[in-house]
């Protein structure tokens, strides 16, 4: 491992910067002998150098390049993975998992700013890709400017001597970057300056093995040995402790129990984790932790597992007997039926299948429900995982916790926190086993096995799609959307979903800050967004276009006048009483609403509504003011003239009326204000007593007659029996007359008959 020593070089030249102005006070004098002395530019001094370099090969499938090596921590994205690299650990963790990607480009992004380092120590700070790229393509390295499979122990000490031989100062070196520095800074020196590594040094070969020198030629040769050794490729097991644990925490394990004679007796799964635990899996499927520990005793080194019941097998004190340092470890232990032998084998295809990403995409697909030893058979979810790491409990939005896929040195997790009762699956859940639609994860002793469900729902969705609605301008340059009924409410939809509008698509994804009036929604033209989320909580945002245009509200309305006849008991006085409903009879009034005044300044002060029925005299003029429902500010005003006539002589005779009616046919096309008999025929037949009434789906064979009385001419029906039309039963006197309109009322029912004579 190779620590930062940025400060020393000046350190030193300070200190014989001291000695030249204070050489009186040098206190010994030793001349170094000349196998001690470390001069620049000499071989030894290139192989020592070259020994401490920065040695950059160990991170080259993370930036594809010896000249440097990346500066931890680092943080790398892969797909919706933040990986956060922070020890040499967690390094080799990173190079396990690259290798399922060794046929893909681009699979991982840094997260800049990032440091590299040089073989020289020298730093730089790259800010992007581009600039990466442009160090890769220049680097260039001779094969012999580090050497890797050699180190020193530190610290070591050197003699700094001036001309004279007097002994200035003492350097202690305690890392490879110090040393590095510290001959760099020989080479460069004005001053002359003599200095000797002080013997013995300790040297540490890559398998572990040390050797101690005690002089120059020594420590030369010993370097160079090691450099004609680097690249030999030993099949022996010549792991050391660190070696042994670097490969039982580098992914899950395959253990191979045999007894003496060959047989195998159990096949389990063991996973070591740093802190000194071991999982164990088997058959029956039971998951059980235990404890580790690698040891070195005079027989060699031992692997020791204790604490197991279930798995009792793989309890012991383990001789390491074999092994292939890539990927197999052989052990052995007594017992009282003989040798055992237990053939480790590393067991990462689980972590290949158990890719991480692969793992968020699947998770955020479908509803998850859950089966553990920490919960009742009742509580079984289902998990629903959001994308930003948000997790429900089924589809209650106030029952919400948190979760998170990690790479970590021991294999990949899902970390949970959820809550209420189910708070104690809160754990960092390492997965063991991984299909399409299941996952086995263990947390210390427990076990949590989720299991998918893949109902899409998504036929939801086919019950809407965008939508264009279109309003009519009011105040404000906004019209007035019913959002509900013009969307849902329209919609025979049979599955369940819950739906919500938003003013902006962000919002509508996100599923906040929902509009709460939707019924009653003004806007200008422009969008909003519905959003429909099914059961397991997938959704779709669809459009709402809103349209403006400008509308007349009171199309219907106008200055229409109302006449009625001056008749009270028989005599015409001057007066009478007006229905001023029947002004606007014909008139929806859905969206708006009307009042009568008797002054203009009246209606537009909204002062002295008139109350209907209204007394007044033969000839008076009043006014409406019809206003939106709701919105009283848009408004019109009208005039209306109340016209009271003398009924009692319509100005025909019977023989007119009789002579009248038998020709063509006569439409009911006014009862009262209504045109709702209208599309009734009246045949009045000539020489007869008989009518024929009828429409397109009824034909009535009525009678009718006519007579003469003191008020006029009377037209008399009778055995009218058909839907509605039954109401002109009666007596009706002849009000008006006209060759082609009779006006005719029975009470306060008023019926007009127009000749159709096509």
């Amino acid at each position: 491992m190779k620590f930062k020593f940025s400060h020393l070089f000046v350190y030193v030249f300070v200190a014989l910067l001291t000695f030249t102005a204070c050489q009186d006070e040098a206190i010994d004098i030793n001349n170094p002998a000349e196998q001690e002395m470390i001069q620049p530019n000499t071989p030894l001094a290139n192989f020592m150098g070259n020994v401490t370099a920065n040695y950059a090969d160990y991170d080259n499938f993370l930036d594809e390049s010896s000249c440097f090596s990346v500066e931890l921590p680092v943080t790398i994205v892969m797909g919706d993975v933040t990986i956060v690299v922070e020890t040499l650990d967690d390094l080799e963790d990173l190079e396990d998992l690259f290798e399922q990607y060794e046929n893909e480009d681009d699979f991982f992004d840094f997260v800049f700013p990032i440091t590299i380092i040089f073989n020289n120590y020298s730093e730089v700070v790259i800010e992007n890709e581009d600039q990466l790229e442009d160090f890769i393509e220049d680097c260039e390295l001779e094969d012999d400017e580090v050497i890797e499979c050699v180190d020193f122990v530190y610290p070591i000490t050197f003699s700094v001597f001036n001309a004279d031989f007097n002994i200035v100062d003492t350097i202690t070196i305690t890392s490879d970057e110090a040393l590095y520095s510290f001959l760099e800074g020989l080479e460069e020196d004005d001053n002359a300056l003599i200095v000797s590594l002080n013997y013995p040094v300790t040297l540490v070969y890559a398998n572990g093995d040390t050797v101690e020198v005690n002089s120059n030629q020594e420590l030369s040769d010993a370097i160079e040995a090691a450099e004609g050794d680097c690249d030999d490729d030993d099949e022996e097991c010549d792991l050391n402790i660190e070696g042994i644990e670097n490969l039982l925490l580098e992914c899950g394990l395959e253990a191979e129990f045999y007894n003496e004679s060959g047989d195998l007796s159990d096949t389990l799964q063991l996973y070591f984790n740093e802190n000194g635990e071991v999982t164990v899996t088997g058959d029956p499927t039971v998951v059980e932790t235990g404890e580790w520990d690698v040891i070195e005793t005079d027989l060699g080194y031992k692997l020791v597992i204790e604490g197991l019941e279930t798995f009792g097998i793989a309890n012991g004190l383990w001789l390491l007997t074999d092994c292939d340092d890539n990927e197999e470890l052989e052990f052995e232990k007594e017992t009282e039926n003989g040798i055992v032998t237990m053939e480790l084998e590393l067991d990462c295809d689980d972590v290949a299948d158990c890719d991480a990403q692969e793992i968020v995409e699947e998770l955020k697909e479908c509803l998850w429900y859950l089966g553990t030893n920490l919960l009742s058979p009742n509580y079984n979810g289902p998990l629903n995982f959001f994308e930003g790491g948000t997790v429900a409990i089924g589809n209650n939005e106030e029952l919400t916790g948190s979760w998170e896929v990690l790479v970590g040195n021991t294999g990949t997790f899902l970390i949970l926190d959820l809550p209420g009762d189910y708070g104690v699956l809160s754990y960092d859940w390492r997965i063991v086993e991984c299909e399409d639609d299941r996952l086995v994860l263990v947390a210390d002793e427990n076990e949590l096995v989720l299991e998918q469900d893949c109902e899409t729902y998504d036929e939801v969705f086919e019950c809407f799609g965008d939508f264009e609605l279109e309003e009519c301008l009011g105040p404000n340059n906004e019209a007035e959307f019913n959002l509900s009924a013009d969307t849902i409410g329209l919609i025979d939809c049979q599955y369940a979903f819950e739906a919500s509008f938003h003013e902006s698509e962000a919002d509508a994804e996100a599923g906040v800050s929902a509009i709460v009036e939707t019924e009653s929604y003004w806007s200008g033209a422009g969008e909003v967004y519905l959003r429909i989320e099914a059961e397991n909580g997938n959704f779709e945002v669809f459009t709402i276009y809103l349209n403006t245009e400008e509308c007349n509200y009171f199309e219907c309305f106008g200055n229409y006048d109302l006449t009625v006849c001056d008749e009270s008991d028989g005599v015409v006085d001057g007066f009478a009483e007006f229905d001023l409903e029947l002004i606007f009879a014909n008139c929806p009034n859905d969206d708006v609403e009307y009042y009568f005044y008797i002054s203009v300044a009246d209606a537009e002060a909204q002062i002295a509504p008139l109350v209907s029925p209204f007394s007044s005299s033969l000839a008076t003029t009043i006014y409406s003011r019809v206003q939106l429902a709701g919105n009283p500010s848009v408004y019109e005003i009208f005039e209306h003239h109340l016209i009271a006539e003398n009924c009692n002589s319509s100005g025909c005779s019977e023989e007119d009326v009789d002579g009248f009616l038998v020709e063509c046919i006569w439409n009911a096309v006014n009862y009262n204000g209504s045109d709702n008999l209208m599309n009734w025929n009246f045949d009045f037949e000539p020489n007869s007593q008989t009518v024929v009434i009828y429409n397109n789906e009824t034909t009535i064979d009525a009678t009718w007659t006519t007579s003469q009385s003191n008020d006029g001419v009377i037209v008399t029906f009778s055995n009218v029996a058909g839907p509605n039309i039954q109401a002109i039963n009666g007596e009706w006197l002849v009000v008006e007359c006209e060759e082609d309109r009779l006006q005719l009322h029975s009470g306060d029912d008023i019926l007009v008959l127009e000749r159709a004579c096509e």
